[in-house]
C-alpha cells in the first residue's frame, strides 16, 4: 500500500471517530440534563431573542397578543427563561414569540399538544433532534426571521467584479507554467489587490455575514431533519422536494463562508487566507442572499419548523421539570376555574384554588398575598393558551386576552405622572372591551395614584363599566369601601393573617367574602415603632370605623 493511501486512509478514520466522539459527548450531556431537569442555559441577549416576535408584530395590520405593559407587570422575561430550553436561536425566538402571541381561536393547539407528547415519550426521536438542534446552536442578534418579514435585497452591487479578481491568482497560477517571472509577478499582484480590496470592503459586510452565515445554517439543519424518518418530519422532506429544492445552495455557499473559521486547526489560519484572497466572503454571500430571496417561502416555512421543533422540546422538558401541570380545558362561559394553582417562578409556592365569575373583588391585609395570587393566575391564563400547560392540577377557562395594570410607574420622559400612567395603563383595558374582544383584566390596587375620595368614587366608576361590558376583572384593593359598594357586583374574596406571639403569620390561602382585618398598624408595632405613634394610630382607625369621619390630630391627641 503506497504511504499516500495510508495518509488518507489515517485521515478518514481520525475525523470519522472525531465526529463519533463528539456526537456521544453532545448525546451524553443532553441525556444528563434531560434526567436531571438542569442545564447550562446559553446567554442569550432579551433584545435579541424578542426579534421575531418584533418583525412579527411590525408586519402585522393589527395586534392583540400580551403587551409590553402586561409582559413586564408579569415578569413574563423570567418565565421565559425559566421556560427556554432551546438549541438554537430560532427556537428561543419562536418560544419567545409563542408566550407573546395569544390567540383565543387556539389554533394548531391539539397538533402542539401531540408534538410536546411526542418529544416527551419518544426518547431516541427526541435524541436526534435535539443532536441535530445543538449542532446548529445560538447566534445573538442574527436576526435571521427578518429575510422573510420585511427583507430588503442587500444583495452586493457590482458583483461580477469580485467573481473576476477571484480569478486572477487562478490566471496567474496557470501562468507560472509559461513564464515563471511574469507568472509570479502577476501572482504576487493579484493577492496583494484581492487583500486590499477584501480589507477596505470588510466592515460593510462583517454584520451581515453574521446573520447569512445563520441563514445557511439554519437550511443546513433543516436539510439534516429530513433524514428523520417519521410521519412528523415529512413538511422537511416536502420542503426540499417542492419550492424549497434552490435553498439548498445555501448550505454550500455557508460552508464555504465557513472556510478557516474555527480558530483552533492546524490550518484554519490557511483556509482563512484562501478565503481572503480568492474573496469568497463577497461572492459566497450574494449567492446566498440571491437564493433566499428567490425561495423567501421556502425559507420562512423552513425557519418556522425548526423554531416549532425547537421550542416543542422546551416544553416537554419544562413539563418534566415540574412537580405537577394540567392540560387546560375551554369552555364558552366567562369564568375561571382551577385546583392547586401555583406561581410559576417561586421555589416552594403555596397553591389556591378557586372558582371565578365574571367579576371579582380581592381584599387583604399588606403582604397578605393578593398581588401573588392574581400574577399566578394571569401568567397560568398565559401559559395555558400559548403552551397548553399550567401549573395546577386542573384548569378551566374562557380563551380570553390577558392584560395587567399592575406595576405602575410614573415616566420622566414622556411627562406622566405616576396617577397619569396609572389611568393610561386603566384605558387599555376598557378599550379592549370597547372592541368586544374577550379578555381577563387583573388590577392590581386600582387608582392608587390620587386622593382617597376621588380614588374610591372613580374605582367603583371604573368597576361599575367593567362589569357590564364584555370580559372577566379581577381586581385586587385596599380600599374595605369598595366591598360595600361593590358587594352586589362583585364575587368578595379576601386573604388573612394571624397574630401569633406578636408576630403576623400569612397562609397566602384564598377565602371567601370582604376582609375584615387590616395590618398595617400592626406591622408598626412588629417593627418597634414609637408606642405613641401605633396608640394614635388604632384611635383613629377605631373612630373612622365607627362615625366614618377623620379626627384632626388635634382631638385624637386629647382623646388619647
Amino acid at each position: 500500500m503506497s504511504p499516500v493511501l495510508i495518509i488518507i486512509i489515517a485521515a478518514i478514520l481520525i475525523i470519522t471517530y472525531h465526529f463519533l466522539t463528539r456526537n456521544q459527548k453532545k448525546l451524553k450531556k443532553l441525556r444528563q440534563e434531560w434526567d436531571s431537569g438542569t442545564y447550562y442555559a446559553f446567554s442569550e441577549d432579551l433584545s435579541s431573542v424578542s426579534s421575531y416576535w418584533e418583525n412579527k408584530k411590525e408586519s402585522a395590520e393589527s395586534y392583540s397578543g400580551v403587551d409590553q405593559l402586561t409582559w413586564d407587570d408579569l415578569s413574563m422575561n423570567q418565565v421565559f427563561e425559566k421556560l427556554n430550553y432551546t438549541q438554537t436561536s430560532v427556537g428561543s425566538e419562536y418560544l419567545f414569540n409563542q408566550l407573546r402571541d395569544i390567540d383565543p381561536k387556539l389554533k394548531d393547539v391539539h397538533e402542539k399538544e401531540e408534538l410536546y407528547q411526542l418529544l416527551a415519550n419518544d426518547n431516541r426521536l427526541r435524541e436526534k433532534v435535539l443532536l441535530i438542534l445543538s449542532n446548529l446552536g445560538n447566534r445573538n442578534h442574527a436576526n435571521t426571521s427578518s429575510y422573510f418579514f420585511k427583507f430588503n435585497d442587500q444583495k452586493l452591487k457590482h458583483v461580477y467584479m469580485y467573481i473576476i479578481l477571484a480569478c486572477l491568482p487562478i490566471v496567474s497560477i496557470f501562468l507560472l507554467f509559461f513564464s515563471l517571472k511574469y507568472g509570479a509577478i502577476s501572482l504576487f499582484s493579484s493577492f496583494t489587490l484581492n487583500l486590499v480590496v477584501y480589507y477596505r470592503n470588510k466592515n460593510r459586510l462583517d454584520n451581515d455575514l453574521h446573520s447569512i452565515t445563520y441563514v445557511a445554517a439554519i437550511v443546513g439543519t433543516g436539510k439534516q431533519l429530513t433524514s428523520i424518518h417519521h410521519s412528523r418530519f415529512t413538511s422537511f422532506r416536502n420542503i426540499f422536494k417542492g419550492e424549497g429544492r434552490g435553498l439548498r445552495k445555501t448550505s454550500f455557499w455557508g460552508k464555504v463562508l465557513s472556510i478557516g473559521g474555527n480558530k483552533g486547526g492546524d490550518f484554519d489560519v490557511l483556509f482563512e487566507y484562501v478565503r481572503i484572497v480568492f474573496l469568497l466572503d463577497f461572492i459566497a454571500y450574494n449567492q446566498i442572499v440571491k437564493t433566499i430571496v428567490k425561495h423567501q417561502d421556502a425559507y420562512k416555512q423552513l425557519w418556522e419548523l425548526i423554531g416549532k421543533l425547537d421550542a416543542a422540546i422546551a416544553v416537554a422538558y419544562y413539563r418534566k421539570s415540574l412537580a405537577f401541570y394540567a392540560v387546560p380545558t375551554f369552555m364558552d362561559i366567562e369564568e375561571l376555574e382551577f385546583e392547586n394553582l401555583a406561581h410559576p417562578l417561586l421555589k416552594d409556592p403555596v397553591t389556591n384554588s378557586s372558582t371565578l365569575g365574571k367579576t371579582v373583588l380581592l381584599t387583604g391585609s399588606n403582604a397578605s398575598g393578593k398581588s401573588t395570587y392574581i400574577k399566578a393566575v394571569a401568567i397560568n391564563a398565559i401559559l395555558a393558551q400559548t403552551i397548553n400547560t399550567v401549573l395546577a392540577s386542573k384548569w378551566t377557562m374562557k380563551p380570553s386576552y390577558i392584560v395587567t395594570s399592575m406595576a405602575i410607574q410614573d415616566s420622566v420622559l414622556d411627562g406622566d405622572s405616576y396617577f397619569i400612567a396609572e389611568i393610561k395603563s386603566l384605558k387599555r383595558i376598557i378599550k379592549f372591551s370597547e372592541e368586544k374582544k374577550p379578555i381577563i383584566s387583573f388590577i392590581d390596587e386600582i387608582l392608587k395614584g390620587t386622593n382617597t375620595v376621588e380614588r374610591i368614587s372613580a374605582s367603583a366608576a371604573i368597576m361599575e363599566w367593567l362589569s357590564v361590558n364584555k370580559g372577566m376583572t379581577i381586581i385586587a384593593s385596599h380600599d374595605i369601601e369598595l366591598t360595600e359598594m361593590a358587594g352586589k357586583v362583585y364575587t368578595n374574596y379576601h386573604f388573612r393573617e394571624s397574630i401569633e406571639n406578636g408576630k403576623v403569620i400569612f397562609d397566602y390561602k384564598i377565602h371567601p367574602g370582604p376582609s375584615e382585618t387590616r395590618n398595617a398598624i400592626k406591622l408598626l408595632e412588629v417593627l418597634d415603632y414609637p408606642e405613641s405613634v401605633t396608640r394614635t394610630a388604632n384611635q383613629l382607625a377605631r373612630h373612622f370605623t365607627d362615625v366614618r369621619e377623620w379626627q384632626s390630630m388635634d382631638e385624637s391627641r386629647s382623646i388619647i
